[in-house]
């Protein structure tokens, strides 16, 4: 379904004096990588406690049905294009290291639109959206900089991709813009991002137009193959009542997110900044549990995980929070998808060209500030020909047929466990202390009491509801099936022998999205990007000019 809006497409970028560009609100986006839904204690963990993530969204608006794509390229291509991943092929599987593709140059993204009308734009960590040409990294593709690294991960203290039972040689793959970047090398990357993300707005001069710091981490994705779960002794420490070690390990990834969290939001209020400041928080999809770069992650009780047409895919928390919002302190049960929010902050910082593209994604800030309802009534969740599966949402209903990987991952993968963490008796007040809370509650709608925390806090359980005793089981690799979403979260119950009516409409919609959708773009590795042939580094191969 596309926003059109008549008209040519290329809009005149009109001049704007300092006083309206300075009035345009920061924008902050920060994602982090492969989060479980269930791993954040808003969502009533209390195995992880996580209170400056929390706290965001207690003092902002928590999104219980916000919806990304099921991994992380195709996320991140929808994020910064507003377009389904379909209508880019960007639709199956992940850009692979070394891969000669990236995500189309005549796509516009967002640093692009906001650029047009005066703000700095910046990414910090994760890029994953192609490399093999210099046209293809941020500098090139609207961000003024960028500090990070291009692939899809690295090891979180030296900053090399390697790769078990491959051809390839290990690579460096962290930069300062074009770039090689090793003053960092052997300190912990979640910090170092956030370190990087604290001088970039310590040194943002708001006379030269306003900020758009997109921070795109790594945590808590797995590292290479040989050592894929990385963390600090002090974060290890804290987290030993857990007792399986993986999960011991992804928990203390977790808990240096959410101080990166807390120290983001501390060095905004610094710089004085938060008064006119839009802050986005979300994962780019569901958290793996088993199998390939598995981190431990829990997406339970939703069904299946990262990579597959489930909802513990690609449903996931978002946390929205700015002063300019004017309902707060509240969960909403409205549908959001991962490409309204560039259509969204275009327009909030005053662009317009981006109406005369064709978009999937929709203008939500009325939703978001007011709570009215969204225009949106469905969701193309993928239609993937390679894999060979489909999976999509209208007014309720979710379908899905086929599946990924032979149905290894479909079931309701990891618990929801009982080795709580000791200051949980004591959640509330770790909220209230919390860097996030002490910064942001100056700017409460309303002063919030303990009553208050555990009220929301309750509002953003997944209640799965009972079987329905006519529902047949599920076998997407035989039949298509059918869930009724708004009563049956978990996807229990598959009642499309029951709704033929139903399942037409949705099989009519899909051939509609099928007739604009373009083949996946995805390409073998490329031999000569191998890092050996290239100065040990991970750089853009197909250009020869300057890997450095």
């Amino acid at each position: 379904m596309y926003n059109q809006v008549p008209g040519q497409i290329g809009v005149p970028i009109q001049c704007e004096n300092a006083a309206s560009v300075q009035n345009k609100p920061n924008l902050v986006i920060i994602m982090a990588d492969d989060l479980g839904s269930h791993d954040i204690s808003l969502r009533g963990s209390n195995e992880i406690l996580t209170p400056n993530i929390d706290a965001l969204g207690y003092q902002g608006t928590i999104f219980n049905h916000h919806y990304t794509c099921a991994m992380c390229t195709p996320t991140r291509a929808a994020l910064l294009t507003g377009k389904y991943p379909i209508h880019m092929g960007m639709q199956h599987y992940v850009l692979r290291t070394g891969e000669p593709r990236g995500l189309p140059l005549n796509e516009k993204l967002l640093p692009e639109y906001l650029k047009e009308v005066g703000y700095k734009t910046h990414i910090i960590g994760k890029w994953h959206l192609g490399f093999a040409k210099k046209s293809f990294i941020p500098t090139n593709r609207g961000f003024e900089s960028h500090i990070g690294y291009l692939g899809a991960f690295i090891d979180y203290f030296d900053s090399t991709v390697r790769f078990n039972n491959s051809p390839f040689s290990p690579g460096f793959d962290f930069r300062r813009n074009e770039s090689v970047y090793r003053d960092r090398v052997g300190e912990y990357l979640t910090d170092v991002l956030t370190d990087e993300a604290s001088k970039i707005i310590r040194g943002h001069d708001p006379l030269q137009g306003p900020l758009f710091l997109y921070l795109s981490h790594q945590a808590p994705h797995a590292a290479n193959d040989d050592d894929p779960l990385q963390t600090t002794s002090e974060d290890i420490e804290k987290m030993q009542h857990i007792q399986d070690p993986k999960r011991r390990a992804y928990a203390a990834m977790v808990r240096a997110l959410d101080r990166s969290v807390g120290r983001v939001i501390r060095v905004l209020e610094e710089k004085e900044m938060l008064k006119n400041t839009v802050i986005l928080f979300f994962s780019d999809n569901g958290g793996p549990t088993l199998g390939l770069y598995n981190n431990r992650a829990f997406n339970y009780p939703l069904r299946g995980q990262k990579n597959g047409p489930w909802e513990g895919s690609f449903r996931g928390t978002a946390i929205l929070w700015s002063p300019l919002l004017r309902k707060r302190h509240y969960v909403s049960k409205h549908l959001i998808h991962i490409t309204d929010w560039l259509p969204t902050f275009a327009n909030l910082a005053g662009a317009t060209s981006y109406k005369y593209k064709k978009l999937d994604g929709y203008d939500i800030w009325l939703t978001a500030s007011n709570n009215l309802p969204p225009i949106r009534r469905e969701i193309l969740h993928n239609i993937n020909p390679i894999d060979g599966y489909s999976s999509f949402y209208r007014d309720g209903w979710k379908y899905v047929n086929g599946t990924t990987l032979a149905g290894q991952y479909d079931s309701w993968l990891g618990n929801i466990s009982q080795e709580s963490f000791p200051e949980n008796l004591n959640y509330p007040e770790l909220v209230m202390n919390s860097d996030v809370w002490q910064t942001l509650n100056p700017f409460a709608a309303k002063i919030l009491k303990t009553k208050d925390i555990e009220a929301i806090r309750k509002n953003t359980k997944i209640k799965c509801g009972k079987r329905i005793p006519f529902s047949r089981t599920c076998e997407p690799l035989k039949a298509p099936c059918l869930f009724y979403l708004t009563k049956d979260p978990c996807e229990i119950s598959n009642l499309a022998h029951f709704r033929p009516v139903r399942m037409q409409v949705i099989k009519e919609r899909l051939e509609h999205y099928e007739k604009s959708s373009i083949p996946p773009s995805n390409l073998p590795p490329d031999p000569e990007s191998d890092p050996a042939l290239n100065d040990y580094l991970w750089t853009w191969w197909l250009e020869k000019d300057d890997k450095r």
